[in-house]
């Protein structure tokens, strides 16, 4: 059994809030993959058009200052 396999495994086992929580994770890591290679103003013109798509979630001004900082 695979990793992947696995996960899946103990998520099915959870109750829907922690399994939600799962998948907040991982979109969050898939995110953080795909924006590993760009610069802090690619990132930011992302969401900036995931915002205007109405895909975004609420962040601190603070959390987006970090995110910066670390770029």
């Amino acid at each position: 059994m695979n990793t992947a396999e696995k996960v899946y495994q103990d998520v099915k086992a959870f109750p829907e809030p922690l399994a939600q929580e799962v998948l907040q994770f991982v979109e969050f890591l898939k995110f953080k993959q795909l924006n590993a290679e760009k610069t802090p103003n690619e990132t930011t013109i992302d969401a900036m058009q995931a915002a205007e798509r109405g895909e975004y979630e609420e962040v601190s001004l603070d959390d987006l200052k970090k995110q910066w900082n670390n770029s």
